[in-house]
């Protein structure tokens, strides 16, 4: 006998077990802890940088290429990748997951700042976003 078969010959059988099913659902979705804004770990960092006017060569050549070199020497970098656009360059540096994402921060905030003053006057500080 198959389990579709049990199931029609067994009709009061088949209902118990819903009826059970849906009494452990019921419960344990009391028990579920649900947090509308969860903390959520991260493991990457972003950087952007605007520099207004500039093509997106200028960008990738005057910006882009100058942040990646200063940020390549950061610790536990796992990947590096960068778009270069229209007045803006976009950094993101990922991490493996368990690292301190704060002591990252403040890494990333010294090599940026050691190579700020080579970045050309119009383009804007850069910012981090964890």
């Amino acid at each position: 006998m198959s389990i579709y078969e049990g199931s029609v010959k067994k009709p009061v059988m088949t209902t118990l077990v819903f009826v059970a099913v849906v009494i452990i659902g019921l419960f344990s979705l009391n028990n579920v802890p649900i947090d509308l804004l969860p903390d959520i770990e991260t493991n990457t960092i972003m950087v952007l940088t605007t520099y207004e006017g500039a093509s997106a060569a200028d960008v990738e050549t005057n910006v882009t290429r100058p942040l990646e070199n200063s940020l390549n020497t950061v610790a536990n970098l796992k990947k590096l990748t960068s778009s270069s656009r229209e007045n803006r360059s976009l950094i993101t540096l990922e991490f493996d997951f368990g690292e301190n994402i704060d002591v990252l921060t403040d890494d990333v905030r010294q090599k940026l700042d050691m190579v700020k003053s080579f970045l050309p006057e119009d383009a804007t500080d850069p910012i981090i976003f964890k």
